[in-house]
């Protein structure tokens, strides 16, 4: 039987490599979206734009809440996302000279808020089914 501390771990031993490099595929795409100029079907259909930044935002700080033990370092790696989103915001207006989209920023942060809230509610989960003794 293993110890109480490594039993129920929030992911399997081969899980966190193959879920950290989808936070970092996830953090490439964000950064290449800063740098590339908006496309003109944007708000076209169904502001396709903006639905793949909270995606994206979602991931980042999902997988955060699921991979580290720390709570205190789990929450500031995933709350850290909300400033990101908005300094690549800040970014894409300075590379592209474009104006700056507030929509996009506010779906950034929408995202880092359900990634968060999915995260807790897993750990949360998790943490009881530990507690909850054998029958």
């Amino acid at each position: 039987m293993k110890p109480p501390t490594e039993e129920h771990s929030l992911t399997e031993p081969g899980a966190p490599p193959r879920l950290m490099t989808y936070w970092i595929g996830a953090l490439v795409l964000a950064l290449g979206g800063a740098f590339v100029p908006r496309p003109e079907f944007r708000y076209g259909f169904l502001m396709i734009d903006t639905v793949i930044h909270l995606v994206i935002f979602v991931f980042l700080a999902f997988i955060p809440m699921i991979c580290f033990r720390n709570r205190k370092t789990t929450f500031l790696l995933a709350i850290s996302m909300a400033p990101f989103g908005y300094l690549l915001e800040t970014l894409h207006v300075l590379v592209t000279e474009e104006n700056f989209n507030a929509i996009n920023a506010i779906a950034n942060n929408a995202g880092v808020l359900a990634g968060l809230a999915a995260g807790f509610v897993l750990r949360l989960k998790l943490h009881y089914e530990r507690r909850t003794p054998d029958l």
